[in-house]
């Protein structure tokens, strides 16, 4: 028998579909994403959703697709119909129209799907359109793999360190360890004080022109990563700094 002290999924206010897709791709601050994470666990409607965003945002990603433009008349035709239908609206999704999405489609793409589940209908007109995904100059130092951080410093935005982390560490089931030996060794130390030691990413970085460095760290769960913006390891015998921290999902554990 059901617990009457115990909330139950139907007592539950679910989460709306732009903080499930932000959940997934690690746009929420670390607080908010914990919260939303606990709440998807206990919430059957909930883990539906992000279940289908999950599955979803995974097939845009296939290899592949990423060198399949979208055609022009595609993309103008649903310019009209998001514009007439006011689906992305400024003041709660920031895009105006496909062209910027075509432009930044990794910070936009959730929030499309998310407000506008009706994309997805793209495969009814008749046509393959995958949303071209060109890599952001301001993203990070030029790589002839943008799946894989090169060994000197990247450059990346504090908002773009979670989504980074998660590109780079979704491609390789082995760790990512990048910098100085000492540097490596401001990064383990540093991690024997948190929750999980397992180091799986050490990454020199210029975050916001500031030099760091981004560490990585096996979380709860097989998928889960801790992500650390420190300061202090990129000299030797240096001591680590947080300044910044979130967790991301990796989509394929």
């Amino acid at each position: 028998m059901t617990d009457p002290g115990l909330p139950t999924s139907e007592h539950l206010e679910h989460l709306d579909t732009d903080t499930i897709a932000d959940l997934i791709e690690n746009l929420l601050p670390a607080p908010e994403a914990h919260r939303a994470r606990e709440h998807v666990k206990a919430c059957p409607e909930c883990q539906q959703t992000y279940d289908a965003l999950l599955q979803l945002t995974t097939d845009l990603a296939e290899e592949g697709r990423s060198d399949i433009p979208m055609p022009t008349a595609v993309a103008e035709h649903l310019d009209s119909v998001i514009v007439s239908e006011s689906v992305l609206r400024a003041s709660t999704v920031g895009v105006h129209s496909l062209a910027q999405i075509r432009e930044e489609p990794r910070r936009h793409l959730p929030k499309l799907l998310g407000a506008a589940a009706g994309v997805v209908l793209i495969a009814a007109l008749g046509v393959g359109v995958v949303i071209a995904t060109k890599d952001q100059a301001k993203e990070g130092a030029a790589s002839a793999d943008p799946n894989t951080p090169p060994a000197d410093a990247v450059a990346v935005s504090t908002k773009d360190i979670g989504p980074s982390t998660q590109r780079w560490l979704d491609h390789t089931p082995n760790s990512i360890l990048h910098g100085s030996a000492d540097e490596q060794s401001c990064a383990r130390s540093f991690a024997v004080a948190q929750a999980s030691s397992n180091v799986r990413l050490v990454q020199p970085a210029k975050i916001d022109g500031k030099r760091a460095t981004i560490i990585g760290l096996q979380g709860s769960g097989p998928g889960e990563i801790q992500v650390f913006a420190v300061t202090g390891c990129s000299v030797p015998g240096g001591v680590a700094s947080s300044f910044f921290e979130t967790t991301v999902t990796l989509r394929n554990r």
